[in-house]
């Protein structure tokens, strides 16, 4: 439920105040990432 809550309930300022569902379903967002490194990591499929 906690999950459920942080990706699809709860704005994230780093996403311009959009929950991370919307962000991940419309890739033309852009958003701030505060990685170092530009690795290019494989997507998690659950």
């Amino acid at each position: 439920q906690a999950v459920y809550i942080y990706n699809n309930l709860r704005t994230h300022f780093s996403l311009d105040l959009r929950k991370p569902a919307e962000v991940h379903l419309n890739p033309t967002i852009k958003y701030k990432s505060y990685r170092k490194n530009k690795v290019n990591l494989p997507e998690l499929m659950i």
